[in-house]
């Protein structure tokens, strides 16, 4: 097979990989499984910060690591931890079980983080395609979340007639099969391969990304601003379906709908992003982020969940187009690296408002956390594109 026929491949064979990371069973019902297992909402969010730490800590470690064995072997790594964690939460009954699940998630998460999208861009810049980026990173995140939305849909049926723990067993073949396929992938070239003085390596890209390249570091904190956001309401929007009177075997359903948003949203961002340019691109997901949780805090009744379907068109169009800037500014040798940065920009951030909502939602309730959460979003997220305003991002 030619060289070009091989990196072609690498496309498809991407594709299918997001598809089958996307097959998690449990997600749309797993709050309601460590509740099963007798952990209270303490303790649930603790794993969560548990996990931002965990991924906040192998962050820059995995993305240098990618840069430095290739993106090939980085990749097959992540596959092996995210089998073991799966069926260590298969296997788990009690806080620290599901700790440890969370640790082998961790690891497998951080290496896989900013490999994936230097892998696909390297692809691109092998091809001489590297325009595409935004078209091909929309569509892996498309098949991504076509998994999730197929496996949302079976979620609640599995747990209704079998049980809540079954959700994490139906998982792991899927996953398993990530191994063998990551043998089949190509390494794509990295321009300048790292050979030596990891750790100085690693402070002058941290220097670089957050200091010296001011359009880059803004960029970053407008990233990290989007993906707490985003994940917090998450972990709030099982307990608003509960409140909104959805029965629990239809979680799983509504949950697809979300990932079916989000798909069409990831696979069209490319189009969507080059009729509204750059400025509205990067605007539009603060603006449905927060109006999506005022008007869920505003009006509360069975289809309220409808109002989610904004924050998730925002979840599947943001990450392809902010992704894509990030790149256009780093060199390849170092792109893992930074955009393992972004992402563990994004886990500080997260972990720190993980605790703050923590507090606010045993206190007030999840109605008025995610009022709360709309109306931070709102200010917090308009004081960086002002910055970005300023600093000619947009």
């Amino acid at each position: 097979m030619q060289l070009a026929q091989k990196l072609e491949a690498n496309i498809w064979k991407f594709y299918l990989s997001q598809f089958l990371y996307g097959l998690f069973f449990s997600i749309p019902v797993i709050v309601l499984f460590w509740q099963d297992n007798g952990l209270n909402y303490k303790q649930i969010m603790s794993l969560q910060a548990c996990f931002a730490v965990f991924v906040s800590i192998f962050e820059i470690p995995t993305g240098y690591l990618s840069d430095i064995i290739g993106r090939k072997k980085t990749i097959i790594l992540s596959g092996l931890f995210l089998v073991m964690a799966i069926i260590a939460y298969a296997l788990g009954y009690s806080f620290y079980n599901f700790l440890l699940g969370e640790f082998l998630f961790a690891i497998s998460a951080t290496l896989m983080s900013g490999t994936d999208s230097a892998f696909i861009y390297d692809t691109l810049i092998d091809l001489k395609k590297e325009h595409l980026y935004k078209k091909i990173w929309g569509h892996c995140l498309f098949f991504n979340m076509l998994g999730l939305a197929i496996s949302n849909i079976f979620s609640g049926f599995i747990a209704d007639i079998y049980s809540l723990r079954a959700t994490f067993y139906a998982s792991i073949p899927f996953f398993s099969l990530l191994i063998p396929l990551s043998f089949l992938i190509y390494e794509p070239k990295r321009h300048q391969i790292i050979k030596s003085k990891y750790l100085v390596k690693i402070i002058k890209n941290l220097k670089v990304t957050l200091i010296e390249n001011i359009k880059l570091k803004w960029l970053i904190v407008y990233s990290g601003l989007i993906i707490s956001f985003l994940t917090i309401g998450f972990w709030l929007s099982q307990s608003y379906l509960k409140i909104s009177g959805v029965p629990i075997i239809y979680f799983g359903i509504v949950f697809a709908f979300f990932q079916i948003i989000s798909a069409i949203s990831s696979k069209y961002a490319y189009s969507i992003e080059k009729f509204l340019g750059q400025k509205i691109s990067l605007i539009i997901p603060i603006l449905l982020i927060a109006i999506s949780y005022l008007l869920m805090s505003k009006f509360v009744f069975i289809f309220s969940f409808l109002f989610c379907f904004l924050h998730q068109f925002a979840r599947g169009f943001y990450e392809p187009v902010v992704s894509d800037y990030i790149n256009k500014l780093v060199r390849s040798d170092i792109r893992a690296t930074v955009l393992s940065i972004q992402s563990f920009v994004g886990r500080v951030m997260y972990a720190f408002l993980l605790v703050i909502f923590g507090f606010i939602t045993d206190e007030y309730g999840v109605i008025k956390a995610l009022y709360i959460l709309g109306f931070v979003t709102l200010v917090l997220g308009f004081f960086v594109i002002i910055k970005l305003r300023l600093k000619n991002v947009l």
